[in-house]
């Protein structure tokens, strides 16, 4: 099971702050288009595997695009659009 939380324009186009999914062995890429298809209408999103900061078991910080990580069971992800501010 992968942990994530979304933040900011990401937890507003899914609906959650929160959500687990049973899927090890999948793709930072994969979990960003899973993501989007979950939002409704992907291609009004407003997230992509581009413009999103993968924050992976509370230290490396990644773009999905730029490095592909491969997922496994246990890891807890933090979705941060570049947009957000803090």
């Amino acid at each position: 099971m992968i942990r994530i939380t979304c933040t900011g324009h990401i937890k507003t186009s899914i609906g959650k702050e929160e959500l687990e999914l049973d899927e090890g062995g999948i793709r930072a890429t994969q979990l960003i288009k899973k993501l989007r298809l979950m939002a409704g209408d992907a291609s009004r999103a407003g997230f992509t595997e581009f413009n999103t900061i993968m924050i992976l078991n509370d230290g490396e910080a990644f773009t999905p695009a730029a490095t592909d990580r491969l997922l496994q069971d246990g890891d807890s992800v933090v979705l941060v659009p570049f947009s957000h501010g803090g």
